[in-house]
Formats: structure tokens, C-alpha cells, sequence
């Protein structure tokens, strides 16, 4: 598990509040304000807890790690979010798998000038436990995790979406028994004793069965 940080160790005291901070700091999903090199400038209640329950790193002023996301993915969401492109990234959370999306987007310059922030800061926006996203996210920590080919991945996730084999190898153009093969690479790589119970771990919020 990723190191915890206490909240009190990473808000700037910046004065008093203003009403663009109340309000975000207000909103019950996590919120994060920072700049493009990863310098934590806020975090709202939500956003603290999740920090001082270890499922991010912050160390030295600047967020380390979010979930699965680390410095370097950081890094690319934040620049493209600061060059004006907003993105979503599924992410999770070790041990539990906890699943949700990352919305990262441009801070309206307005409300970055009324909070004192720099222009070009990106706010990220964390949804939890929306159970319609759970399966992308965790079959994209598979991805990560296991080492999956591509072929591999849009494999799983036809098949996660109900696709049988002969479907599943028309809609990517291949063979049934390049599919079965590359079934049988997910249930070596994954380690999962049979492909139903592969399935049903991407749509749950079960540990990966062994």
C-alpha cells in the first residue's frame, strides 16, 4: 500500500478561504487542484481522507502516486490537461481494488484567479465506486498487472461484455482458435482457474480468484 500523508502536511495555508475553495472544498467526490509539474496546491475533505487512508503518495510537495497511476502517467494527465484537453482514466486501488474514474481538466482561469492558483492548474476529479465502470477498470489492472498483450485485452473485454468466442473472433478479425488461444494466455497470465471466473471477477469487487 502506497504511503499515507496527513492532510495538515500538504495544504498550503494561503489565508482565508475563499468561496470558489468552500465550494470545492465542499463537493463529496475527492478533488485535487494542482500544476502541471505535480505540485499539490489543494485537496478537499474527501480527497484528504483518501490520501491519509494510503491510496495516494505525496511526498515533497508534489502527488506521487494515485492509485495505479504513478509520477510519469501524473505527469501526462496533468500536461494534457493544461494544454486545454481534458482526459478520464480508470483507476484503482491496492489491496481492495477499489475502482472509479480520474477526470482531469483546465482550471477555469477564473476561479484560479479568485483562489490565488497559477494559471494552468488542472483540477482532478476521482468517482468512486461507479459499478457501470468497475469492470473497464479492473480489466484495464489486469492489463497492468498481468502484462497483457492487446490482443489480449480487447479479447477479455469482449468477452467481460458478454461476446461469446465465434462473435468475439469476428468482431477482431481472427480465428475461434486464435481467441481460444488467447484465452488460454489470459487464464496462465491472470492465473484465474477458469475463464467464468475471470469473467465474473472483472464485474465484481471480489480479490482475483487463484
Amino acid at each position: 500500500m502506497l504511503q499515507a500523508v496527513h492532510a495538515a502536511a500538504f495544504i498550503p495555508a494561503s489565508g482565508a478561504p475563499t468561496p470558489h475553495r468552500q465550494v470545492l472544498g465542499a463537493l463529496p467526490q475527492p478533488l485535487l487542484v494542482l500544476q502541471p509539474d505535480r505540485r499539490l496546491l489543494f485537496a478537499n475533505a474527501s480527497a484528504e481522507q483518501l490520501l491519509a487512508q494510503g491510496l495516494g503518495l505525496h511526498r515533497h510537495g508534489q502527488l506521487e502516486a494515485l492509485g495505479q497511476l504513478d509520477t510519469r502517467r501524473l505527469a501526462e494527465l496533468l500536461a494534457q490537461a493544461s494544454a486545454g484537453s481534458p482526459s478520464r482514466t480508470g483507476v484503482w486501488f491496492t489491496p481492495s481494488l477499489d475502482t472509479g474514474w480520474l477526470h482531469a481538466a483546465p482550471l477555469a482561469a477564473d476561479v484560479a484567479r479568485a483562489c490565488g492558483w497559477p494559471a494552468g492548474s488542472v483540477l482532478l476529479a476521482l468517482h468512486l465506486d461507479q459499478p457501470a465502470l468497475s469492470q473497464a477498470a479492473r480489466i484495464e489492472a489486469l492489463t497492468r498487472q498481468c502484462r497483457l498483450s492487446d490482443a489480449e485485452r480487447q479479447v477479455l473485454l469482449l468477452l467481460a461484455d458478454g461476446e461469446p468466442v465465434d462473435a468475439t473472433s469476428r468482431h477482431l478479425g481472427l480465428c475461434v482458435s486464435t481467441v481460444r488461444s488467447h484465452v488460454r494466455n489470459l487464464l496462465g497470465k491472470t492465473q484465474a482457474p477458469s475463464l467464468m471466473q475471470l469473467l465474473r471477477w472483472t464485474g465484481s469487487g471480489q480479490a482475483l480468484p487463484h
